[in-house]
């Protein structure tokens, strides 16, 4: 993996999380319904905080998040108060990154995306990361359980096993816990301060933490995400990505 991957890091890892816990199993014998609260939606847009860690770098800047559902995920990325420094146009297999400091662009594919967090990342994961929602949708395979104030959601999605925990009192998810069988790393998403935007709660507050084996031993990405502004619209948002013919693609 080439020496600018980090800086998608920088903006695609808003997309990861934790401490080291072990799946919980589910006991009940008792077949469990929940309707979770999920954000449905045909474009969302955000202004989001963003503070992010990677071993000894970290990075605190203000981006601004579109999404077309299932299709497209833009956002711009600025260092503290100042001019755009990365803009990245997220598509169901890729990532494309304009660097506007070096005046260069990057084309990732989600494989690659995966083998640098040794880590499985789809589109689909990110999506429900920024919005607070399932990583996958229940179905039949899915196990259900409550326990004290929380229903636990227990899922298997190719190689990650994931739980997510909902809150009894909102059906808003707190907790969701990904392990990655071959690999043993892990993520961890926790979300907070849970506000009306439009009929739906979306939660202001997200850390995300992912564990994984690099070449140097365990590292852990760390992000925090402060949703200033969250909207729901069903008018087309508009997803500004022009590559300046100066820039060169980065290999």
């Amino acid at each position: 993996m080439n020496r600018k991957f980090p800086i998608l890091l920088i903006v695609i890892a808003f997309i990861f999380t934790s401490c080291k816990k072990d799946l919980i199993g589910i006991k009940s014998k008792k077949k469990e319904n929940v309707n979770v609260e999920e954000i449905d939606f045909d474009y969302f847009l955000t202004r989001t905080k963003v503070r992010y860690a990677e071993g000894d770098k970290q990075v605190n800047g203000n981006a601004n998040i579109r999404i077309k559902k299932d299709s497209l995920i833009w956002f711009s990325v600025s260092p503290s108060i100042g001019l755009e420094a990365t803009r990245v146009l997220i598509t169901k297999d890729t990532a494309i990154v304009i660097n506007r400091m070096d005046k260069e662009y990057y084309v990732f594919n989600f494989d690659e995306i995966s083998r640098y967090f040794n880590f499985k990342v789809d589109f689909d994961l990110i999506q429900s990361i920024i919005l607070g929602n399932l990583a996958r949708p229940i179905d039949r395979e899915t196990q259900i359980a409550k326990e004290n104030n929380y229903y636990m959601i227990k899922q298997k999605s190719g190689p990650l096993d994931i739980q997510s925990f909902v809150l009894v009192d909102n059906k808003k998810i707190e907790t969701v816990l990904i392990n990655e069988d071959a690999t043993s790393n892990f993520m961890t998403l926790k979300y907070s301060e849970f506000k009306e935007t439009s009929e739906f709660l979306f939660p202001k507050i997200c850390h995300v933490n992912l564990t994984y084996k690099a070449k140097k031993g365990p590292l852990v990405t760390s992000i925090n995400l402060q949703h200033n502004k969250a909207e729901i619209s069903d008018k087309p948002l508009k997803f500004p990505f022009n590559i300046p013919a100066k820039y060169d693609a980065f290999k």
